[in-house]
Order: C-alpha cells, then structure tokens, then sequence
C-alpha cells in the first residue's frame, strides 16, 4: 500500500493507543553527553532517525538495557568511534498515548505491513514510511511516542522514540539520578 503524509495522519486518527509506565534505556557518546553543562539527558539534535524525518524533536531509548546496548554498537560498527567512552542511563517513562508498531491491530489499522518498518533509512532519496509516520504523529500530537521493533537486536527487542512535543500532562520523562530528584525531566 502506498502511504503519504495526509494518509497516515487520517488514519493516525483511528490507531489504538497503548499507556506505557516502563524504565527505559539509553546510550550516549561520553562526549557527546558532557559538551554541555549540566549534561542534557533529554537532548535532541533535529537529525533523521528511523522514525523521525529532520527536524523533528525527539529522544531515542530502548525498553531494555540489552536493546539499547544492541542498538547503539550497531550505530557505531566500523566506525572509528565505536571504542569511544559511552554512557548508559535510565529514564522513567509514563506516556498516555503510544503508538504501537509491535502490536498487528496497529499495523492493520494504519495499513502497515511489518516488513516496512525495517526498510533502509540513511541514504534513502525521499523519507521512509517509519520517518512519515514520525512526521505525521509529530505534525498530528495524536501520540506522545511510537513504540517499534529493534532492526539491531534482530526483531526482538523494541525501542521507544518519544516526541518531545507532542508530551501533555500527565504524560513525563524522568532520566534517573543518584537520588529522587530528576536529571532532567520532560515536560
């Protein structure tokens, strides 16, 4: 099926949404996290992802600390900064509205077929059917977060992209510290 931006935000409006309440998980460059200070836990660069065109304001975790591991050594594999120091932290999520492309009722209901979401993004002339979707519930503010499946970890672990605009109360990002207070929170 062929998808475009004012198809998937039409059927956005009918997608099943799922609460999410989860520790989540997160690996950052060492250097990248302490350019800024304080670190920005929650920092967001605007780059395209797999489900985010350029532009769009959003933060990656995985549901898992193996996910999140998998992922970001397949990011940096026959790079020159794979041996680089990483950091891993954790963050407590509770998001109301979750789009959710592991489950059949989503994909059906958006039209999906599962294959789609693991097409090649980087080099891709034109955006990806998960980047069109990350535009449209972006654009839309149906859904604070798309939860998908991990390409790195074979399928089998999932990954969570969280819409920094598209957060309302009581929806929130807590990146875990030493204590009770908060690193850094969204909103």
């Amino acid at each position: 099926m062929k998808h475009d931006l004012v198809s998937l935000k039409a059927a956005l409006a009918s997608a099943p949404a799922r609460t999410m309440r989860a520790k989540l998980s997160r690996l950052v460059p060492f250097n990248d996290l302490v350019a800024y200070n304080p670190p920005e836990w929650l920092y967001t660069s605007g780059k395209p992802n797999r489900c985010n065109p350029s532009g769009v304001l959003c933060v990656y975790f995985g549901e898992d600390a193996d996910v999140a591991a998998t992922e970001y050594e397949a990011r940096w594999k026959q790079l020159v900064g794979k041996d680089q120091p990483v950091t891993t932290y954790y963050a407590m999520v509770a998001l109301q509205r979750v789009l959710d492309l592991t489950s059949p009722a989503t994909l059906n209901a958006l039209g999906v077929d599962q294959q789609d979401l693991f097409k090649p993004w980087r080099r891709a002339k034109r955006l990806t059917l998960t980047q069109l979707l990350g535009k449209a519930v972006n654009e839309t503010r149906l859904f604070s977060a798309i939860r998908f499946p991990s390409k790195a970890a074979a399928r089998a672990g999932v990954n969570i992209v969280i819409f920094r605009n598209c957060l309302r109360s009581p929806d929130s990002v807590q990146v875990l510290g030493p204590t009770n207070k908060p690193l850094e929170r969204w909103p």
